[in-house]
């Protein structure tokens, strides 16, 4: 041993070896699970009940040697149950609810595809540490916005209706009677569809800056037989929005937006006197050492994301780079300097994940 690794406290050395360990396990079980995810493999461990490897193999339509090895590193990290005296696999219910069950409001399945977009990226990523800049929406790809769109629809189909609009009363009351909503960042639109079949008397229309995903989100009103009631528009909102609404929503989008402030202006400018604006963000703060001490350990969560796409995506075409863990108090700074007298916030305890806002004028 040299004098440098005697002087060092090798306990803590090994215990950090071991946590850096983890973390690329992890990474190599990402992949594993993607691929569980393409192949409906978790679906099919939820649906069979425990399975040994030649019965799953047959059940999932899949190779042997990999599905035995497959279910082998599933178990070993925790995702599923091994019986060895009968060599059965079993998908608990409750790791069903957040790997098989779509519909589920704790549905994660979807986000590992996500991740393939951010190892696409290396490269530009380097770059852009070097030099500035950052990586452009556009290259983010089909996997990615469709993992997205997976990950929030579980959120839009179990509370938005049922919790969230509910509770701002008299928004709720001007769409069952006809009232007007706009979805500004819309996606690939589906918090509207939902809105839509709660709310079948109201006019909807969507926003969003990005092509592919407003051609997406017709596609998916069309498929839903709702594009009667359902609109979606190519618009850059900075530069106005031509009508006005009893409320406009924005899921995950200020903390993205190239130039807060001004977005925020011009929602504002678009709300009718007494309207609303509905704002859903990352449960995480402004301050990184409470980011440290997160509750639900979310901090690392949040600037990784935040670099691998947030935050990058908005330098890349010039813009201010807030970042995912924007906060409250930046949050409240960008409405005040929008124009917004009144900012509350409300919590909702089933969404642990989330803050959200009401801004009015």
């Amino acid at each position: 041993m040299t004098t440098t690794t005697a002087a060092l406290d090798i306990e803590i050395v090994q215990g950090f070896a071991f946590k850096v360990f983890g973390d690329l396990t992890a990474q190599q079980m990402g992949a594993l699970t993607t691929v569980g995810d393409r192949l409906g493999l978790f679906t099919t461990l939820a649906e069979s009940g425990p399975v040994t490897s030649s019965q799953f193999a047959v059940q999932a339509g899949v190779h042997e040697r990999y599905a035995r090895e497959w279910l082998a590193a599933m178990a070993c990290h925790g995702y599923l149950t091994y019986e060895a005296t009968t060599a059965k696999f079993d998908l608990p219910r409750e790791h069903a609810f957040v790997l098989a069950q779509p519909e589920s409001p704790l549905y994660l399945g979807s986000v590992f595809p996500m991740s393939q977009a951010y190892w696409k990226h290396i490269d530009l990523l380097t770059e852009a540490f070097k030099h500035g800049g950052g990586i452009p929406q556009n290259e983010f790809g089909e996997h990615f916005w469709c993992g997205f769109e997976r990950f929030t629809a579980a959120s839009f189909n179990n509370f938005l209706v049922q919790e969230w609009i509910p509770a701002m009363p008299s928004v709720d009351a001007a769409l069952r009677l006809g009232g007007t909503a706009a979805d500004v960042g819309c996606g690939n639109g589906q918090a509207l569809l939902t809105l839509a079949r709660g709310y079948r008397n109201a006019s909807l229309v969507g926003y969003d800056n990005y092509g592919p995903a407003i051609a997406a989100a017709t596609v998916n009103a069309r498929a839903a037989g709702l594009d009667d009631r359902v609109r979606y528009e190519l618009r850059d909102v900075t530069q106005g929005i031509p009508a006005t609404y009893d409320l406009i929503t924005m899921f995950d989008v200020v903390h993205d937006a190239p130039h807060p402030v001004q977005l925020l202006s011009a929602v504002a400018g678009a709300l009718k006197p007494d309207g609303t604006c509905f704002i859903l963000e990352f449960n995480l703060h402004g301050d990184v050492q409470r980011n440290i001490e997160h509750p639900l350990k979310l901090g690392a969560f949040g600037y990784s994301a935040s670099l691998n796409y947030c935050m990058t995506q908005a330098l890349a075409v010039g813009g201010e780079g807030t970042g995912t863990c924007m906060g409250e108090e930046r949050l409240r700074e960008v409405a005040t300097a929008a124009g917004f007298g009144k900012i509350e916030r409300l919590d909702f305890p089933n969404n642990p994940f989330n803050v959200f806002y009401t801004l009015n004028i």
